[in-house]
C-alpha cells in the first residue's frame, strides 16, 4: 500500500561530457528532474548560472516537415493487421533514423508533390471560377476585347433589368442613331450590344448612368464558349495531374512507419535539449537535481561510473516529508498493478500517504462483478480481453487497462454463477427449495431482500476499510491523536450505532441494546469533544465538535448508497430476461429463428454495453465518494522520468536479442 520510496539526488559533472551523460540517463529512464532556480541554492553555489536553452530551430523545423509528411502519407498507408507488432529498437537504432538519407529524400519528394498539388488546386479553383462567369455569357459569340479595336464607332455591352425594360425602350428613342441588339439574358437582366458614334458616346454614357443602366466591363479575348472549352481541358489536365500526384504519394506510403520512428527520434532529441533548461552550470561543470526511486540508485551509480569515472559527484539523500515537490510512483504487484489507473484517475496519493490501490482493487472486483453478474457477459469480456492481449501490441498504459478488464470479466463470471445466470437464462441452480426444485445461490427474484442486506454489509466493510486507512495514514504522519479521534472513535461510533439499531429492532440477539446505547452515547460525546481540536478558539472547538457529530448523518447516506450494487445487478438481469422473453414471443419457427434471434442478440448486446458502462461508473463512484472521502487527500505529483519518447516503437536494451 506504500508508494515507491524516492531519493533526492544532486549530480555535479563535467560540462563537456554532459550530452553523453544525458543520453545514458535518458536511456535508463529513472530520473525525474527538478527545475532549478538560483535562489533555491546555498551561497556555495553562487558560481553557477541558469543553463541557456538549446537553439532547436533546425529540429523543430524538421519535426514540422515530418508532421507534414505523415499527414500527406496517412491516407496511403498500406493496411496492417490488428495483430501487427510495433518495431523493437535500441536507443541508438531509433536515433539513427534522424540520419537516414532515404527518409530525407522521402520528405523532399513529398514536399515537391504537395507544392505541385497546391498549384494544381489553385489552377482548378481559378478555372472553375472563370467558367462560372463565362457560362453566364455563353450566348456571346464574339470576343468582347475586339470591341475596343473599332475606330469610328464605340461598341459596348449594357445590362437592362426586367423592371426597366419599358423605361429603356422609351429612353432609346432619344438616341435614334444608337444601334441596339439583344444578345441574351443573365438571370433577370437582358444583355444588349450597343453601338454609337464615338463623338456621342460620352452623352450616351451619361444618360445611361442617369437611368442606372450599367455598362458591362467584360474583356473576353475569345468567345466565351471557346474559353469554357479551354478551361474544361485545363481542368481535365489538372485533375489527371492530381491523380498522378496521389499515385506518387501512394508509392511512398510504405515509408510511413519509418517516418513515425523518425518522429520518435526527433522528440527524443528535443526532450533531451529541453531538459537542459532545468539545470545550472558554470564554465566547467553542470549541476542537476531530481528524484530517483531508491531501488534505481545503484543503476545510476553504474551509469556515472561508466560514463564519467572519477569525474562526477553524486549525493543521494532521503526525501523530506515536508517536500511537496517529491513525485509519486505507485508501487504495486500482480493484479493490483492493473487497477492503478482507477486511483490515478482520481488523484495520486501524496508522497507521505498510503496508496489505496490494493484495497480499491478488492472492492472494485466485488462491486463490478455483482453489478453485472452474468456468466455470458463475463465470458465475452474475459475472452475478448484475453485475445486482445495475445494478438494486439498495446502500449503499456492501454495493456494495463485491458488486463484490468480481463480480471473484472473473471469477477463477473464468478458472480454470474452466484446468480446462476447466463445471458438472462438460469443455468446454475444448486440450492434445493422447499416443496421441490432448485434455485441459484442468490436468486434475483426471491432473494432481493437478502441481496440488499448483503450490499449494505459490503458497504459497511468498505467504509470501515477507509477508516482503517485513515488511522494508518495518521500513524505514518505521526498524528497519534488522529489515530484514535479520526479513525478508532468513528469505527466505535458506527459499530455501536449499528448494533444498537439491530438489537433494538430485534433483528440481532447480541447483548443488551442498553449497553450499545451507552457505548454509542459515549462515542458521540467523544466526537463532540475531539472533532474541533484543530481550532485555536474555544468557540471553534465547540462548533467543530458539533459539526463533526452532524457528519454522522452522512454515513447513513453513504451506507444506503451501496444498494446501487444490487440495483444495477437486478436491472441488468431483468433487462436480459425481458429480451429473451420478447424473442420467445415471436410466432412461427422461421420467425423465432430470424427475428427472435435478432431481438435476442441486439438486446443482449445493448444490455452488455449498458451493464459494463454502469458498473464501471458506479464502482468508481463508490470508491471516490464513499471510500476515498473517509481518508484520502491525494494531490500527489506524478513521477515523470526523463526517458526515450517511444510512442511508435518498443525500446529494447542494447544487448537484448530480438524475440
Amino acid at each position: 500500500m506504500a508508494v515507491e520510496k524516492m531519493k533526492k539526488v544532486s549530480i555535479t559533472a563535467i560540462r563537456d561530457q554532459s550530452d553523453m551523460l544525458l543520453k545514458e540517463i535518458q536511456k535508463s529512464g529513472t530520473i525525474h528532474f527538478k527545475e532549478l532556480e538560483l535562489q533555491e541554492l546555498p551561497e556555495d553555489y553562487v558560481f553557477l548560472s541558469k543553463t541557456a536553452p538549446v537553439e532547436d530551430f533546425e529540429l523543430i523545423e524538421e519535426k514540422q516537415v515530418i508532421d507534414a509528411t505523415l499527414k500527406a502519407l496517412k491516407p496511403y498507408v498500406p493496411k496492417k493487421s490488428i495483430t501487427a507488432k510495433r518495431p523493437r529498437l535500441t536507443y541508438e537504432e531509433c536515433c539513427n533514423y534522424l540520419c537516414k538519407p532515404e527518409l530525407k529524400e522521402t520528405h523532399r519528394k513529398v514536399k515537391e508533390i504537395l507544392d505541385k498539388k497546391d498549384a494544381l488546386a489553385q489552377e482548378i479553383k481559378k478555372a472553375k471560377s472563370e467558367n462560372e462567369q463565362l457560362e453566364q455569357y455563353a450566348f456571346i459569340d464574339f470576343s468582347t476585347a475586339d470591341l475596343n479595336d473599332l475606330k469610328k464607332v464605340k461598341a459596348f455591352l449594357i445590362a437592362v433589368k426586367a423592371a426597366k425594360e419599358e423605361t429603356f425602350l422609351a429612353w432609346k428613342e432619344a438616341f435614334p442613331e444608337l444601334y441596339l441588339e439583344p444578345l441574351g439574358k443573365v438571370k433577370q437582366d437582358t444583355v444588349y450590344l450597343a453601338v454609337s458614334e464615338r463623338g456621342k458616346y460620352q452623352e450616351v454614357q451619361d444618360s445611361l448612368n442617369h437611368q442606372s443602366i450599367p455598362i458591362l466591363d467584360l474583356s473576353f479575348e475569345k468567345p466565351p464558349r471557346e474559353l469554357i472549352e479551354y478551361n474544361v481541358n485545363r481542368l481535365k489536365k489538372a485533375e489527371s495531374e492530381l491523380v498522378r500526384c496521389n499515385d506518387a504519394l501512394n508509392a511512398l506510403g510504405h515509408r510511413y512507419d519509418d517516418i513515425l520512428i523518425e518522429l520518435d527520434a526527433v522528440n527524443t532529441v528535443l526532450s533531451r535539449n529541453q531538459v537542459i533548461e532545468n539545470f545550472l552550470n558554470s564554465r566547467h561543470v553542470i549541476y542537476m537535481e531530481g528524484w530517483v526511486p531508491e531501488k534505481d540508485i545503484p543503476g545510476l551509480y553504474n551509469i556515472l561510473d561508466r560514463m564519467l569515472p572519477q569525474s562526477y559527484y553524486l549525493e543521494a539523500e532521503d526525501v523530506s516529508p515536508e517536500d511537496a515537490e517529491t513525485p509519486v510512483k505507485l508501487k504495486n504487484k500482480g493484479i493490483f498493478t492493473y487497477f492503478e489507473s482507477i486511483t490515478e484517475m482520481f488523484s495520486l496519493p501524496a508522497y507521505q500517504e498510503l496508496d489505496p490501490t490494493s484495497i480499491l482493487t478488492i472492492f472494485y472486483l466485488i462491486f463490478f462483478g455483482m453489478m453485472v453478474g452474468d456468466v455470458g457477459y463475463g465470458l465475452i469480456l474475459t475472452l475478448g480481453c484475453f485475445f486482445a492481449l495475445r494478438w494486439i501490441d498495446f502500449k503499456e498504459k492501454t495493456r494495463r487497462s485491458v488486463k484490468m478488464f480481463f480480471y473484472l470479466g473473471i469477477s463477473v463470471i464468478l458472480c454470474g454463477f452466484l446468480y446462476g445466470s447466463m445471458f438472462g437464462i438460469t443455468i446454475f441452480a444448486p440450492v434445493p427449495v422447499k416443496g421441490g426444485g432448485f434455485k441459484p445461490i442468490l436468486d434475483t427474484q426471491t432473494d432481493i431482500v437478502f441481496m440488499l442486506v448483503l450490499s449494505l454489509v459490503i458497504g459497511v466493510i468498505h467504509i470501515f476499510s477507509g477508516l482503517v486507512m485513515k488511522g494508518l495514514n495518521s500513524y505514518i504522519q505521526k498524528d497519534y491523536a488522529g489515530i484514535f479521534c479520526d479513525s478508532v472513535l468513528w469505527m466505535l461510533t458506527l459499530a455501536s450505532g449499528i448494533l444498537l439499531l439491530l438489537t433494538g429492532a430485534g433483528m440481532l440477539d447480541l447483548g443488551s441494546p442498553k449497553l450499545f446505547g451507552i457505548i454509542f452515547g459515549i462515542c458521540i460525546a467523544g466526537l463532540a469533544a475531539t472533532q474541533g481540536r484543530s481550532s485555536k478558539t474555544l468557540g471553534g472547538k465547540i462548533g467543530g465538535g458539533l459539526y463533526g457529530v452532524y457528519g454522522l448523518t452522512s454515513y447513513i447516506g453513504d451506507i444506503v448508497s451501496y444498494t446501487r450494487i444490487v440495483a444495477l445487478g437486478l436491472s441488468g438481469a431483468y433487462i436480459a430476461f425481458s429480451f429473451n422473453l420478447m424473442s420467445g414471443l415471436i410466432p412461427g419457427v422461421l420467425g423465432k429463428l430470424v427475428f427472435g434471434t435478432l431481438i435476442a442478440v441486439f438486446g443482449q448486446a445493448l444490455n452488455l454495453g449498458l451493464s459494463l458502462l454502469g458498473a464501471y461508473v458506479h464502482s468508481c463512484r463508490l470508491q471516490y465518494v464513499e471510500f476515498f472521502g473517509k481518508f484520502y487527500k491525494g494531490g500527489g505529483k506524478a513521477y515523470r522520468p526523463f526517458q526515450v519518447e517511444n510512442d511508435y516503437i518498443s525500446i529494447k536494451s542494447t544487448n537484448q536479442e530480438d524475440e
